[in-house]
């Protein structure tokens, strides 16, 4: 048997051969083991696990002359099964969102649902399960669910989950997982919008996800930090921000909580020593009547980093990614 760190060199090297395929489009064997500095043996051996599960083809290479072919065999060339692929979803109380990518990172489709009543724990899987019934294309293709959740997590690693009568715990591995029988992936939503914001930059980034809630993550040397709180949670004088939101929501006045976020997002940055903060959620569609106050409270506490408000409304896509930089699970091979 082999031991864990066999394992996880075993694992790296079937996704840096994905991940060399998915950015040239297709090589040779030589080609292959030349630019991952691995062994023809290991190569051959990961090669032959991926084509039977049909995540590599091969054919010939006599429309193609390159510089390794020499008299004799014609070397063949490998790519990507573009029909496998990735399904992501956002699972948050504003609403939920599928999207699905291909092996090759090209957006298939996307859907999003509106927030729903839901009541309990089996509703909430009811729903969850359903949403991707729906999406999948065809399941022996799919290579992976990425889960994208809302809220803190408890020592026993479920989502704390908001529904109707009250908070419940949401485990996706267990649920999603044992449901469709394959590998679930699951991240704090601000960390997928992070892999869809950036794709794992090489840069020090952090995103804040305001919805109903205000979730943050940091990714630092493009590795995702564990942070265990939720921003929405920071006392602002003898209020929390989340609710200075709430309340912001029900009066249409955000300038309070535009200036409170901009402070909290500020002073976090700089705790964090990031270089760039991205503003993400439905708290966009309203950033130009709220811009003047969030931006003054942010500067007055930090001037050296910049931020953007970005376009990306859900974290279907970064969990579908994340799912994607993942794969293969350890007990997948």
């Amino acid at each position: 048997m082999a031991s864990i760190k066999q394992s996880l060199e075993r694992r790296d090297n079937i996704a840096s051969i994905i991940e060399y395929l998915r950015r040239v489009g297709r090589a040779t064997r030589v080609e292959i083991s030349s630019a991952l500095s691995l062994s023809w043996a290991c190569i051959s051996d990961l090669v032959a696990l991926l084509t039977k599960r049909g995540l590599i083809l091969e054919s010939s290479g006599k429309d193609k002359k390159t510089s390794s072919e020499v008299k004799g065999r014609t070397p063949s060339y490998l790519s990507l099964n573009e029909k496998k692929y990735f399904l992501g979803i956002d699972i948050n109380d504003s609403g939920m969102a599928i999207t699905l990518l291909s092996i090759n990172g090209t957006r298939i489709e996307t859907k999003k649902w509106d927030a729903e009543t839901l009541n309990d724990e089996t509703e909430l899987a009811e729903s969850v399960c359903a949403k991707i019934s729906e999406m999948l294309i065809c399941r022996d293709n799919c290579c992976g669910i990425g889960v994208a959740m809302e809220g803190m997590r408890a020592e026993n690693g479920d989502f704390i989950y908001p529904t109707k009568n009250g908070t419940v715990g949401f485990l996706p591995d267990k649920v999603i997982g044992n449901y469709f029988d394959l590998p679930v992936y699951a991240r704090h939503d601000p960390e997928c919008m992070l892999y869809a914001l950036a794709q794992t930059p090489k840069y020090d980034c952090m995103a804040v996800r305001v919805d109903n809630g205000i979730g943050v993550a940091a990714m630092k040397s493009g590795k995702i930090l564990e942070l265990p709180l939720e921003l929405g949670f920071i006392m602002c004088g003898e209020e929390k921000l989340k609710n200075i939101l709430k309340h912001a929501k029900k009066s249409g006045n955000y300038a309070k909580f535009a200036s409170e976020l901009g402070i909290a997002v500020g002073n976090l940055s700089m705790l964090l020593g990031v270089k760039k903060v991205f503003l993400v959620g439905e708290i966009i569609k309203l950033f130009d009547d709220i811009s003047a106050a969030f931006d003054e409270s942010f500067k007055s506490v930090n001037k050296k980093i910049e931020y953007e408000v970005s376009k990306v409304t859900d974290a279907s896509e970064g969990a579908a990614r994340v799912a994607m930089t993942e794969y293969p699970r350890l007990d997948d091979i």
